[in-house]
C-alpha cells in the first residue's frame, strides 16, 4: 500500500477514535447532570480497572512471599536469635531470684525455730555427712570454741533429734547420729487418753530405728509418734525422734518391738542445732 494510503488510514482511525471519545465523555457528562449511573464508567471499571487491580495485588503478594522473604529471611534469623538469648537471660535471673528466695526462707525458717525454741540453742553447718564408712556420723563446724562438749545434744532444723556429740575439736566436732547401731536413747510413745506412755529404748540399725522392750500389753500403733522419755538424763525429754511405722511382738519373751522412721532427714542433713 502506497504511504499516502497509510496515512489516510492513520488519519481516519485516530479521528475515529477522538470521535468516539468525545460521544462517551458527552454521554459521561449528560449521565452525570441527570444522576444516573454512566454505562460507560461501568465498563471501563468491570473490564479494565478492576481486573488491572487485582493482577496489581496478586503480583504484590507473590513478590512478598518469594521475593521479599528471601531478603526478610537473615533479618528474621538474628531477631530469633536475639530473641532466643533474652529468654536464655530472664531464665537463668529467674531461676537465681528463685532460689535467692528460697534460701531467705530456709534461713528465716532455721532463725525463727531458734529463737521460739525453749532450749538454748546453737546453730551449726554440716560440713562432712557420713564421712566414715560404715558408721553414721556428721561433722559440724562448731567446736570447743563455741562451748560444745562431749555428750552435746544435736536436733535437726525440724526439731527432730539427730544424736550426740561423739568428739569435738577446737573448731569442730563428730556426731553419731540414732541410726547409728551403736546409739541408743531412752524414748516414750505418745500417750492416749492420758494413759501412761509406753516406755522402751531406741537403738539404731544403721538405717533405722528400733523400739525396743516395750511390754506385751502396752498399745503402740502405726502412726504413733515417738520422742524421748529423758530418762538417764542424758537426753531432754520430749525430743521428736520418729514414727511407728510396723509392730512385732515377741510372744517368747512377752515383749515387742516398734520399727520407728526417723523425723530428722539424716541423708540431707545441711544445719542442725546444738542444745547448749
Amino acid at each position: 500500500m502506497p504511504r499516502s494510503g497509510r496515512n489516510n488510514q492513520r488519519g481516519i482511525a485516530l479521528l475515529t477514535a477522538l470521535l468516539l471519545c468525545g460521544v462517551l465523555n458527552a454521554i459521561h457528562h449528560q449521565r452525570q447532570r441527570r444522576s444516573l449511573p454512566d454505562p460507560v464508567t461501568g465498563v471501563v471499571r468491570d473490564a479494565a480497572l478492576i481486573p488491572a487491580q487485582t493482577v496489581t495485588v496478586q503480583i504484590a503478594q507473590w513478590w512478598r512471599l518469594h521475593v521479599g522473604s528471601l531478603f526478610a529471611g537473615p533479618q528474621l534469623a538474628q531477631r530469633n536469635r536475639i530473641l532466643n538469648q533474652q529468654v536464655l537471660a530472664l531464665s537463668g535471673e529467674n531461676k537465681q531470684l528463685l532460689e535467692a528466695q528460697q534460701e531467705n526462707n530456709r534461713l528465716r525458717a532455721l532463725l525463727d525455730f531458734e529463737q521460739k525454741s525453749p532450749r538454748p540453742l546453737l546453730a551449726a553447718e554440716v560440713t562432712a555427712l557420713k564421712p566414715i564408712p560404715h558408721s553414721e556420723t556428721l561433722t559440724l563446724n562448731r567446736g570447743l570454741s563455741s562451748g560444745v562438749k562431749l555428750r552435746t545434744i544435736v536436733i535437726a532444723p525440724n526439731g527432730a533429734l539427730i544424736g550426740q556429740v561423739l568428739d569435738v575439736t577446737p573448731r569442730s566436732c563428730t556426731v553419731l547420729m540414732m541410726t547409728d547401731i551403736g546409739s541408743s536413747v531412752g524414748a516414750q510413745v505418745r500417750a492416749r487418753n492420758n494413759a501412761k506412755p509406753p516406755i522402751g529404748v531406741c537403738q539404731g540399725t544403721g538405717d533405722s530405728i528400733h523400739l525396743t522392750y516395750l511390754k506385751s500389753e502396752d498399745d503402740v500403733r502405726p502412726g504413733d509418734l515417738v520422742t524421748t522419755s529423758g530418762l538417764g538424763g542424758v537426753f531432754p525429754s520430749d525430743i521428736p525422734i520418729g514414727t511407728v511405722v510396723s509392730v512385732q511382738n515377741d510372744a517368747t519373751r512377752s515383749i515387742k518391738t516398734a520399727v520407728v522412721r526417723p523425723n530428722a532427714y539424716f541423708d540431707s542433713l545441711e544445719e542442725a542445732f546444738l542444745i547448749r
